[in-house]
């Protein structure tokens, strides 16, 4: 049985209307809303005892560092979903709470989002991203961390790696988070629509409009950017996958199971019953924060 907090919680995020502000938009009008959104947003200045916090730019884009005072050699890239939104100051300060709880230094990367261009750009990004991170610790010590389409983003790191960046060596794991991928099949489709009576925040209609977000007018686009289960996961590290079971992304899980079955990878696939999109980052009722617990674990013991 689910938590009175928690059904409050899906009561509130519904009466909210946070699920419509992504529905009935034309890819246009959605790029409209969430830069005029955006121009509001501010990276923090964050300052804390045990951890520093700097701040660095990569192909012009500001990458925070949340580094230990006292120095260990093992590192996460950590990529907020958003696509079209850049992290928001709390989702910094979680990413704080998150390198605390883990002993990881962290990389936050406030990549080329797709209001402005194709995909493409943020992969190259945290592409580069990578390769500092790799200046200071072995590939086997860094884990890499996405939410939503940055879960997405983490899993693509490995098909971005095959796809002509074989002199970069694999990190040592990839844990996504209701990796963001869009609709290839029918079958996955009809999956969506049932999961769509369920979900609370992400409508099944606007993952077929992300597919003209991520090209951003460019059709040059990989498809394996946009349809990530189609991609070469030759040389895949270990995988979790967390999905909530009452999520429309996890209509792609199944498929997600068979690109890894293929190509041989190591994996788990974790679902939190009756749970919601990205649940584990959001832990404001016991279940999203046993969610949160186990991914502190999961990531203390894999990387």
């Amino acid at each position: 049985m689910m938590s009175v907090k928690y059904e409050i919680l899906k009561k509130l995020v519904r009466t909210m209307g946070m699920k419509k502000r992504w529905t009935a938009k034309s890819a246009d009008e959605l790029l409209a809303y969430k830069r005029k959104q955006n121009a509001k947003n501010r990276i923090p200045n964050l300052h804390d005892r045990d951890i520093l916090v700097t701040r660095m730019e990569i192909m012009g884009f500001p990458v925070l560092r949340m580094t230990h005072r006292q120095k260990t050699d093992r590192a996460n890239l950590f990529l907020i979903g958003g696509m079209v939104s850049p992290p928001r100051p709390a989702s910094i300060k979680k990413a704080l709470r998150f390198a605390k709880e883990t002993g990881l230094d962290l990389f936050v990367p406030y990549y080329p989002l797709c209001t402005d261009y194709p995909l493409t750009k943020a992969y190259a990004m945290i592409h580069e991203t990578y390769r500092v991170m790799l200046r200071t610790y072995k590939a086997e010590n860094i884990s890499v961390l996405g939410t939503s389409s940055g879960g997405n983003l983490a899993l693509g790191m490995v098909p971005y790696i095959n796809d002509g960046h074989g002199d970069t060596p694999m990190p040592g794991y990839i844990m996504a988070i209701s990796p963001g991928t869009c609709v290839e099949t029918d079958e996955e489709w009809q999956r969506m629509l049932e999961l769509d009576k369920k979900d609370v925040l992400i409508p099944a209609q606007y993952m077929k409009t992300a597919v003209e977000i991520m090209r951003h007018g460019d059709a040059g686009v990989p498809d394996y950017m946009i349809w990530l289960q189609k991609a070469d996961f030759t040389n895949c590290p270990k995988v979790t996958f967390i999905y909530g079971s009452d999520e429309t992304l996890y209509a792609c899980a199944p498929s997600f199971e068979k690109a890894m079955r293929k190509y041989g990878v190591d994996y788990e696939m974790i679902v939190g019953e009756g749970m919601f999109h990205c649940y584990p980052v959001f832990p404001l009722c016991r279940e999203a924060k046993e969610g949160w617990d186990l991914m502190i674990r999961k990531m203390k013991e894999k990387t």
